[in-house]
């Protein structure tokens, strides 16, 4: 029992050293940089799916039109 209680805090201390003393983060500028090129990215990808997605779908709609 001692033996897990010593190798639980063995793991919670060197959790602590890398959060806080090894661990690098970003500036408040880095952070609002990444923030936007994130957003422009799901902005980017969520115009081509919608793209792609109304043009199947109305081609679907012209296809089938043309079958009845």
């Amino acid at each position: 029992m001692f033996a897990f209680l010593g190798r639980l805090r063995t793991f919670w201390n060197e959790t602590l050293n890398e959060v806080f003393v090894k661990a690098t983060w970003p500036t408040a500028k880095e952070l609002v940089d990444s923030t936007l090129v994130v957003i422009a990215a799901i902005f980017l990808l969520g115009t081509v799916v919608f793209l792609c997605d109304f043009s199947l779908s109305n081609f679907v709609q012209f296809a089938t039109q043309l079958v009845r």
